[in-house]
């Protein structure tokens, strides 16, 4: 029983660290392109309007745990001039 404690420990850390080093991930709505093709004319597009035309997004971690970057990749400590 205690193993399994320690390796659900290790887990979690693992995968905070994890956020920490990368908290963005492609946006699901426009697949990382940042913009959306137009359906008649295909040659027509505009930007995404979930990520802002960045074709980032915060990983579900990241929202959760760290407060969201809002597509930036910096936390919100960094972005309000704390350390």
């Amino acid at each position: 029983m205690g193993v399994f404690i320690i390796i659900g420990i290790i887990a979690a850390t693992g995968y905070y660290i994890s956020l920490r080093i990368h908290p963005l991930t492609k946006c699901k709505v426009c697949g990382g392109a940042g913009k959306h093709h137009g359906t008649v004319y295909a040659s027509a597009y505009h930007r995404c309007t979930k990520c802002g035309g960045t074709g980032r997004a915060d990983r579900l971690g990241t929202r959760l745990f760290l407060g969201g970057t809002g597509g930036t990749g910096q936390s919100s400590r960094r972005l309000r001039g704390h350390a």
